[in-house]
């Protein structure tokens, strides 16, 4: 496209390698071939057009069947396992069935529409599958005439909205459908649902948004993307930049999650620490910040039920978001977001149950969390959470991982994430690949090696990682380049490849404190590199945050682990607390993300008193 600086991979031509990428993508998929079968997906439409059903269906509120045919879509395009083609292709024509017999079906509000058109155009565009195109346009006729389009424009999601939650994700795929198809049908109905409330204030850099549900209002940048790509207005463009800084700078977590409580933009510019700070701590208590404006328009009590990130759809937004303005405007920078999200969320999940059970909420709580498939949230019919959005986000993030890799231009290759893999591109009509390898997140180096019949000349571009400041190598062939790298853009490597060429980088990795807001900076996250490190046991540290290496070693024998030295676990010399990576924790084992530290005994002492 004309105004993409980038182009991406497109789910293809990239092979995932043995990793604990590869190895989560795997498992995903494969439980996706099998469980819930199409009978146990399709029972509610079939039992609603009357066709028989010899199942009970699926428990839970489910997510929509856009979802999966997204998820198999991508999946297909960048595997090509026919079981993947059949089980999408099945699934497809039942659905279509149950329509044909009951087309109110369709009417299902604007957020399971969106994802089914979603769904759609993903066969269409990843899998060839010519025989959506009509189902896009009937499905768009339908909703066209179906959605009130009187209903209030602020984003917030209450019974104002008559049902229709998430509206201002409508343009991405609508706009996409446009590109695709060119009937104006589809530019009509996406200029309709603009968002112009929250993306105005975000290209004027107004703070007064108001709290809003998270994942969906930087899903409704990715809208704001297809707008820019559309429309070639430079608005939408600077809307999804300053709304990526704006988010980044103050509204999340060392991890890359966001939205405790699943809300964003709090009222209070201190919400991301009241969140997790313990709920009898007598700055929340003494304040009354247990109590806060929600983004349904009224006021709620602080319930840690409410995790701090809403893990897999909060991942799901990031990804698409850099994955448009990497495209956009090939800054390295963009790259940074998604990888912390990537290495601190997705990978840090537990694989989803054949009940369909998830982790729903990531949790950072300075009074400790456990990764936990059980949510404490009844629904009002008796519906637990299980096979419900998350679980039709997380196939799509595994999905994501073959499409975040890779990006082009006319001059070569760009290497965005390190995650292990096969990536075959032509260069000057040259078949090259480039083999990326190493054991990243678990080590800091990464080697790429090339594959070319015959000598090829391009420019290899890699993402210096934000993190990446603590003394950097570049070898080719095994020498020492002396290059200079920059953290948040582009290393550049313009020559002649011959085929066995290797360039290895190392990226020591290195302490950091990092503070979970300005209102807070004594609540803070240990990071080592991009590892988010979480303590063995609940605890108040006393130390200097600038040079956490000097009272945190390592363990022997443990990669990335580290232990403090006596004196710095509160008022109890004797004890060392252990600090280990956020995605090795398992299931059920008690983890403090977040602690308090102080400078030394004597401030630790006076804040106890009180004074």
């Amino acid at each position: 496209m004309k105004n993409y600086k980038l182009q991406g991979a497109e789910y293809q031509n990239v092979t995932l390698l043995e990793s604990p990428f590869k190895v989560q993508r795997d498992e995903t998929l494969e439980l996706y071939l099998n469980h819930p079968s199409n009978d146990d997906i399709l029972h509610r439409y079939r039992a609603k057009a009357g066709i028989p059903s010899h199942v009970n269906g699926m428990v839970g509120w489910g997510p929509s069947i856009g979802q999966y045919l997204g998820a198999y879509a991508k999946w297909y395009r960048n595997t090509g396992d026919q079981r993947v083609w059949d089980k999408c292709m099945d699934l497809f024509h039942g659905w279509c069935a149950c329509v044909d017999k009951c087309e109110d079906l369709l009417d299902c509000g604007t957020y399971i529409w969106e994802k089914f058109l979603g769904g759609l155009l993903d066969m269409y565009e990843y899998m060839g599958v010519k025989e959506v195109q009509p189902w896009v346009l009937r499905i768009t006729r339908y909703a066209k005439a179906k959605f009130q389009t009187d209903i209030p424009r602020d984003g917030i999601q209450d019974h104002r909205m008559r049902g229709q939650i998430e509206w201002y994700t409508l343009p991405e795929n609508l706009y996409r459908a446009y590109q695709l198809f060119g009937d104006g049908i589809y530019k009509e109905m996406a200029d309709e649902w603009i968002y112009h409330y929250m993306w105005d204030k975000l290209a004027k850099g107004e703070k007064d948004i108001g709290p809003r549900h998270a994942y969906s209002q930087v899903n409704s940048l990715s809208s704001a993307a297809r707008a820019y790509i559309v429309t070639e207005d430079p608005h939408y463009l600077e809307v999804i930049e300053k709304g990526y800084k704006e988010i980044t700078e103050h509204h999340t977590y060392a991890t890359g999650g966001y939205g405790p409580g699943e809300m964003l933009f709090g009222d209070d510019p201190g919400y991301l620490g009241n969140a997790i700070l313990p709920t009898w701590d007598r700055e929340l208590t003494q304040t009354d910040k247990l109590v806060y404006n929600t983004f349904f328009g009224g006021k709620a009590t602080r319930s840690d039920s409410w995790g701090s990130c809403e893990v897999s759809c909060c991942s799901w937004a990031v990804f698409k978001l850099c994955n448009y303005l990497l495209k956009l405007t090939g800054d390295a920078r963009y790259g940074d977001w998604c990888e912390r999200l990537l290495i601190n969320g997705t990978l840090g999940q537990p694989p989803i149950t054949e009940k369909g059970q998830v982790l729903y909420y990531a949790s950072y709580f300075v009074d400790g969390a456990i990764k936990s498939y059980e949510d404490r949230r009844l629904q009002h019919m008796g519906q637990n959470f299980v096979w419900q959005c998350c679980t039709g986000t997380f196939p799509q993030d595994t999905a994501e991982y073959a499409n975040m890799i890779a990006y082009f231009d006319e001059k070569g290759p760009y290497i965005s994430q390190f995650i292990p893999a096969k990536i075959d591109f032509a260069q000057g009509g040259k078949a090259v690949s480039i083999v990326s390898d190493g054991d990243f997140p678990r080590k800091p180096e990464v080697k790429f090696t090339i594959h070319a019949n015959e000598p090829a000349a391009f420019a290899l571009r890699i993402r210096v990682p934000a993190w990446a400041v603590n003394g950097n190598t570049v070898l080719i062939n095994g020498e020492n380049t002396g290059l200079a790298t920059q953290p948040n853009t582009w290393l550049t490597i313009d020559r002649e490849w011959h085929d066995g060429d290797t360039v290895t980088l190392v990226l020591p990795y290195a302490l950091s404190f990092k503070a979970v807001d300005p209102q807070h900076p004594n609540v803070v996250a240990l990071c080592y590199g991009p590892l988010v490190l979480c303590c063995d046991e609940m605890t108040v540290l006393v130390g200097d945050q600038a040079h956490p290496e000097e009272w945190l070693k390592p363990v022997e024998g443990q990669e990335n682990t580290f232990r403090t030295l006596p004196g710095h676990s509160g008022f109890y010399h004797h004890i060392c607390r252990t600090f280990k990576p956020y995605y090795t924790v398992p299931t059920m084992e008690w983890y403090y993300m977040y602690n308090r530290i102080y400078p030394d005994m004597e401030t630790l002492d006076r804040e106890h008193q009180g004074t």
